[in-house]
């Protein structure tokens, strides 16, 4: 059952979001309902609306907030509701206007057969620490139906995405995060990879790099702070490069996008602070697999890969657009 959110709630984010990739064009869509229960602040319930389009229309995103009694999230029946929005495993639908702007979305969602991806091991979801969680439900969905953003018009036919989760009581303090739904000669193959710093009181840690990559039938993942002692991760505003070698498997790659293909987001944090997100959905992975496991190969998804970093410090090359 759904369940109504309140205000009463201890601190504590929450996001259901879906994204996904035109089948030829560098041009996306992401669609994220959002509840935040912040130490200091109202507590919200926040729909955001984003299309990656800088060869056509431009960029262009959303955010349009409301009281969080509008909510309700289910976890049973894994639907979210905000408002006139709602988000669940098979279909993405809502309308939302103000400030003179308007978004209307009618998405309908095919699944597919594909095992969800889980980042971190059982136990530390179940742990306090770290205080973030992701899950992918669907890594590889195919989308169906129209956008439309202000006086922008987007036909969806036969897009590839996911349908994802994420929540927690506080924001990982700084990351690099990324995710591939197949790549360009590798349809089935799929990554989902993070470098991200705790902090200990001010001072932010060494980043740890954990991966789930999907190829040939077989999964290499590296899910533990134990385990990640054999793989790396170094990050800057647009551009990531990462890697891994536990026994016979091995993936070195890196994610770049052009600041044009990038769009800059301004999000509050459980504790109140602003934080900055730059998020594209068409940047370009490349990787190389080897080992044992893996016939030698290299792998590319030309401006269709994921790409997201957070930072307390805004950047002047990307415009914060939400």
């Amino acid at each position: 059952m759904l369940r109504p959110v309140t205000s009463a709630e201890p601190r504590y984010y929450e996001s259901r979001y879906i994204r996904a990739n035109h089948p030829q064009l560098p041009r996306a869509l992401w669609v994220r309902e959002t509840l935040l229960r912040p130490t200091a602040g109202a507590p919200t319930a926040d729909v955001w609306v984003m299309l990656f389009d800088p060869d056509g229309a431009g960029n262009r995103a959303l955010k349009q907030s409301y009281p969080i009694d509008t909510a309700e999230f289910g976890d049973d029946e894994w639907t979210a509701r905000i408002a006139a929005t709602s988000l669940h495993d098979r279909a993405a639908e809502g309308v939302v206007t103000g400030s003179g702007r308007s978004a209307r979305w009618d998405l309908s969602i095919d699944p597919g057969d594909a095992d969800p991806v889980r980042l971190l091991t059982e136990r530390a979801y179940a742990a306090r620490f770290p205080t973030a969680k992701t899950t992918v439900r669907h890594p590889l969905a195919t989308f169906d139906g129209l956008l439309e953003l202000d006086d922008t018009r987007v036909p969806v036919d036969g897009w590839t995405g996911s349908v994802n989760h994420n929540w927690g009581t506080r924001h990982t303090p700084a990351y690099a995060y990324g995710q591939i739904c197949g790549f360009d000669d590798a349809p089935d193959s799929t990554l989902e990879i993070v470098t991200a710093r705790a902090a200990l009181g001010p001072v932010l840690l060494p980043g740890v790099t954990l991966f789930v990559f999907r190829h040939a039938g077989t999964e290499f993942a590296v899910r533990s702070i134990r385990a990640s002692l054999s793989t790396h991760g170094r990050y800057r505003p647009s551009s990531w490069t990462f890697g891994g070698r536990i026994g016979e498997k091995m993936i070195e790659g890196e994610i770049v996008a052009e600041p044009s293909d990038v769009i800059g987001l301004t999000y509050t944090d459980t504790d109140g602070r602003t934080k900055y997100c730059y998020n594209s959905a068409i940047a370009t992975c490349r990787i190389q697999v080897a080992g044992k496991a893996f016939e030698r190969a290299e792998l590319t998804a030309d401006r269709r890969a994921m790409l997201e970093i957070l930072t307390d410090t805004p950047h002047d090359t990307v415009p914060l657009l939400a």
